[in-house]
């Protein structure tokens, strides 16, 4: 399946020009109406009235024809091209032909495997699956070397090709070895009881393992980002009262010297009384007008 073939017959050329007098078909013959695979005639191929199945796949080696020979060459093999192929050649002296049967095989190569618990009493289900041609039977065997009964189903693919599905059932609790075979030994498949059913617990736990992993990694990160968070937000803390400390101080710097200076103004102007009897202290002006500029370099 898939490969390349060569089929041939021999004849005996009349002329050293044997295309002006002879016709040469290749035919694929089955019970029902036979199908034109090739068709060459005054040398030419005649392809108009090729059978899908074989367009683009099938041709005549015209260079082989001068030596008597009539070579079919078919492509891309499929299961159901195997049959009987017949070969005509019709010359001026009359028409002859010849039978050749060809059998196309897929062996069963790969061997999936799969284990699963019945519903009830605890056993195992060992299944076995390949997909071949022709039909292949499958033998079981324990690690003793002893056959065993098993269940087989096969269906048909779109290919043509056998696919087969066989089982047994083991005791989950017998540690042994159970083997399957296709296709006359060539192809096969081992299960190792109880070591097999214990990968799916072992990749659980590794599962759990990792997702641990991964919680923990997540919370640390977490942990770091809130610290960082909280280190910022103290750091603007600690900033904003380092400025509301040094404006309280240039505040009391502003009010200590407006008293000196204000002590200053008296001693140069003496004081007006008021019609209350009271005593009105002269404005700082001078003193408001010097720390106005060191008032502007303070934060807003």
């Amino acid at each position: 399946m898939g490969g390349e073939v060569l089929m041939g017959c021999h004849f005996y050329p009349l002329s050293p020009h044997p295309h002006e007098d002879w016709m040469m078909t290749w035919y694929w013959r089955s019970r029902a109406s036979p199908r034109l695979v090739s068709h060459l005639e005054s040398g030419l191929e005649q392809d108009s009235f090729q059978h899908p199945d074989f367009k683009g796949r099938a041709r005549l080696l015209t260079e082989e024809i001068k030596d008597g020979r009539a070579i079919l060459q078919v492509s891309r093999l499929r299961i159901n091209d195997s049959g009987n192929y017949q070969c005509v050649v019709q010359t001026r002296n009359g028409v002859n032909y010849t039978d050749i049967k060809l059998s196309v095989t897929a062996p069963y190569k790969t061997v999936t495997k799969t284990i699963s618990k019945t519903v009830t009493g605890g056993k195992l289900v060992l299944t076995c699956l390949s997909e071949g041609y022709p039909m292949s039977t499958v033998a079981w065997e324990d690690g003793h070397g002893r056959n065993l009964n098993a269940s087989t189903s096969v269906v048909t693919t779109d290919e043509g090709l056998y696919r087969i599905t066989s089982g047994i059932q083991v005791g989950s609790w017998q540690e042994n070895n159970y083997t399957c075979r296709f296709d006359s030994r060539s192809s096969s498949a081992t299960f190792l009881i109880p070591d097999e059913t214990q990968k799916p617990k072992e990749n659980a736990n590794n599962a759990v393992v990792i997702g641990a992993c991964i919680v923990i990694v997540f919370t640390i990160v977490l942990v770091i980002v809130l610290i960082l968070w909280w280190q910022k937000g103290h750091s603007r803390k600690e900033q904003k009262i380092s400025w509301k400390q040094k404006e309280e101080e240039t505040n009391s710097i502003f009010t200590e010297d407006c008293k000196v200076n204000q002590q200053l103004e008296v001693l140069k102007d003496p004081l007006t009384p008021k019609p209350d009897g009271n005593v009105e202290l002269p404005a700082c002006r001078n003193c408001l007008v010097s720390k106005i500029p060191k008032l502007h370099l303070l934060p807003s």
